[in-house]
């Protein structure tokens, strides 16, 4: 889902490399997604993105065990 989709890849990547931005990410994932200025189809693929795989990928599997 998220490879198909270059916006999402660079949100997801902006996500990853910035905490700020990723503070913002998880607290609000549509609205920055739609600041971010993805289609309503990128949108919606986000919509069933898991963001725990985001806090996984930067914090590590330790901190959800």
């Amino acid at each position: 889902m998220i490879n198909n989709s270059t916006g999402l890849a660079k949100i997801i990547t902006k996500a990853i490399m910035d905490t700020t931005f990723r503070q913002q990410f998880l607290a609000d994932p549509m609205g920055t997604a739609e600041e971010f200025g993805l289609s309503e189809y990128e949108r919606n693929q986000l919509a069933k993105y898991d963001a725990r795989k985001l806090k996984v990928l930067v914090e590590g599997p330790s901190s959800h065990a």
